[in-house]
Protein backbone atom coordinates (compact mmCIF):
# COMPACT_ATOMS: atom_id res chain seq x y z
CA UNK A 1 0.00 0.00 0.00
CA UNK A 2 3.05 2.70 1.12
CA UNK A 3 5.98 2.68 -0.89
CA UNK A 4 8.99 5.23 -1.29
CA UNK A 5 8.78 7.33 -4.00
CA UNK A 6 11.16 6.79 -7.08
CA UNK A 7 12.41 9.00 -9.36
CA UNK A 8 10.20 7.30 -11.88
CA UNK A 9 6.92 8.93 -9.71
CA UNK A 10 7.68 12.60 -9.69
CA UNK A 11 5.24 13.76 -12.94
CA UNK A 12 2.61 11.00 -10.47
CA UNK A 13 3.62 12.60 -7.11
CA UNK A 14 3.60 16.43 -9.22
CA UNK A 15 -0.23 15.30 -10.30
CA UNK A 16 -1.26 13.97 -7.03
CA UNK A 17 0.16 17.50 -5.06
CA UNK A 18 -1.75 19.58 -7.38
CA UNK A 19 -5.06 17.93 -7.06
CA UNK A 20 -4.46 18.02 -3.09
CA UNK A 21 -3.96 21.78 -3.29
CA UNK A 22 -7.03 21.97 -5.42
CA UNK A 23 -9.61 20.08 -3.47
CA UNK A 24 -8.38 22.08 -0.15
CA UNK A 25 -9.06 25.41 -2.38
CA UNK A 26 -5.26 26.38 -1.49
CA UNK A 27 -2.82 27.46 -4.68
CA UNK A 28 -0.51 25.35 -5.94
CA UNK A 29 3.41 26.68 -5.75
CA UNK A 30 4.67 24.62 -8.55
CA UNK A 31 8.40 25.92 -8.16
CA UNK A 32 8.31 25.26 -4.49
CA UNK A 33 6.95 22.08 -4.82
CA UNK A 34 8.52 20.68 -7.51
CA UNK A 35 11.55 22.23 -5.86
CA UNK A 36 10.57 19.84 -2.47
CA UNK A 37 9.86 17.02 -4.56
CA UNK A 38 13.23 17.31 -6.83
CA UNK A 39 14.94 17.52 -3.15
CA UNK A 40 13.08 14.57 -2.10
CA UNK A 41 14.14 12.52 -4.77
CA UNK A 42 18.07 13.54 -5.03
CA UNK A 43 17.98 11.67 -1.54
CA UNK A 44 17.03 14.41 0.85
CA UNK A 45 18.19 12.72 4.20
CA UNK A 46 15.35 14.69 6.34
CA UNK A 47 12.38 14.48 4.16
CA UNK A 48 10.23 11.28 2.95
CA UNK A 49 7.39 10.62 0.45
CA UNK A 50 5.51 7.78 0.21
CA UNK A 51 3.26 7.32 -2.68
CA UNK A 52 -0.33 5.43 -1.67
CA UNK A 53 -1.52 2.35 -3.52
CA UNK A 54 -4.55 0.29 -3.82
CA UNK A 55 -4.57 -2.25 -6.62
CA UNK A 56 -1.92 -0.52 -8.32
CA UNK A 57 -3.80 2.75 -8.91
CA UNK A 58 -1.74 5.60 -7.10
CA UNK A 59 -4.35 7.18 -4.62
CA UNK A 60 -2.68 9.47 -2.48
CA UNK A 61 0.95 10.64 -0.64
CA UNK A 62 2.40 10.80 2.60
CA UNK A 63 5.21 13.55 2.91
CA UNK A 64 7.09 13.61 6.18
CA UNK A 65 10.25 15.76 7.42
CA UNK A 66 12.27 15.68 10.09
CA UNK A 67 13.60 18.77 11.75
CA UNK A 68 15.17 20.26 15.27
CA UNK A 69 12.57 22.10 18.47
CA UNK A 70 13.29 24.27 20.42
CA UNK A 71 10.52 23.67 22.28
CA UNK A 72 10.69 20.04 22.98
CA UNK A 73 14.91 20.35 23.05
CA UNK A 74 14.95 17.45 20.67
CA UNK A 75 13.14 16.12 16.79
CA UNK A 76 9.83 16.71 15.87
CA UNK A 77 8.95 15.14 12.97
CA UNK A 78 6.37 16.54 10.66
CA UNK A 79 3.49 15.51 8.88
CA UNK A 80 3.90 17.84 5.77
CA UNK A 81 0.71 16.30 3.95
CA UNK A 82 -1.22 13.40 4.16
CA UNK A 83 -3.66 13.43 0.94
CA UNK A 84 -6.22 10.47 0.15
CA UNK A 85 -8.44 11.00 -2.98
CA UNK A 86 -12.32 11.48 -1.67
CA UNK A 87 -13.30 8.04 -3.43
CA UNK A 88 -10.89 6.25 -1.16
CA UNK A 89 -11.56 8.19 2.13
CA UNK A 90 -13.14 6.59 5.23
CA UNK A 91 -11.16 2.93 4.43
CA UNK A 92 -8.61 3.17 7.23
CA UNK A 93 -6.08 4.24 5.06
CA UNK A 94 -5.18 7.58 6.99
CA UNK A 95 -4.62 5.51 10.05
CA UNK A 96 -2.17 3.29 8.30
CA UNK A 97 -0.35 6.50 7.17
CA UNK A 98 0.10 7.66 10.64
CA UNK A 99 1.16 4.27 11.86
CA UNK A 100 3.95 4.55 9.08
CA UNK A 101 4.68 8.17 10.69
CA UNK A 102 4.73 6.65 13.63
CA UNK A 103 7.21 3.83 12.98
CA UNK A 104 9.20 6.30 11.23
CA UNK A 105 9.40 9.04 13.57
CA UNK A 106 10.77 6.34 16.11
CA UNK A 107 13.50 4.92 14.04
CA UNK A 108 15.14 8.79 13.34
CA UNK A 109 15.04 9.58 17.21
CA UNK A 110 11.85 12.21 16.85
CA UNK A 111 10.25 12.72 20.38
CA UNK A 112 7.05 14.67 19.23
CA UNK A 113 5.41 14.00 15.66
CA UNK A 114 3.43 17.36 14.55
CA UNK A 115 1.12 18.59 12.23
CA UNK A 116 -1.10 21.45 10.99
CA UNK A 117 -4.65 21.03 10.21
CA UNK A 118 -7.14 22.75 8.63
CA UNK A 119 -9.69 23.89 11.06
CA UNK A 120 -12.82 23.63 8.45
CA UNK A 121 -11.68 19.91 7.80
CA UNK A 122 -13.48 18.40 11.20
CA UNK A 123 -13.26 15.23 9.55
CA UNK A 124 -9.27 15.35 9.54
CA UNK A 125 -9.04 16.45 13.01
CA UNK A 126 -11.09 13.62 14.22
CA UNK A 127 -9.06 11.18 12.54
CA UNK A 128 -5.68 13.05 14.79
CA UNK A 129 -7.69 12.98 17.69
CA UNK A 130 -8.55 9.05 17.26
CA UNK A 131 -4.87 8.64 16.83
CA UNK A 132 -3.66 10.65 19.89
CA UNK A 133 -2.79 13.99 18.77
CA UNK A 134 -3.88 16.79 20.85
CA UNK A 135 -4.66 19.99 20.08
CA UNK A 136 -1.47 22.66 20.28
CA UNK A 137 -1.01 26.23 19.36
CA UNK A 138 1.45 26.53 16.99
CA UNK A 139 1.13 23.53 14.95
CA UNK A 140 -2.68 22.67 15.83
CA UNK A 141 -1.94 19.30 16.48
CA UNK A 142 0.75 17.10 18.27
CA UNK A 143 1.43 14.04 19.82
CA UNK A 144 4.33 13.22 21.49
CA UNK A 145 5.34 9.64 21.15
Amino acid sequence: MFREVQNSDKETVIAMAKSYYLEDGNSYGETRIEKAIASILAGEPLAKLWIIEQERTVIGYLCVSLGFSLETGGRDFFIDELFVKRAYRNQGIGTKALELACEESKKLGAERIVLEVEQSNPQAKALYKRFGFESHPRYLMSKFL
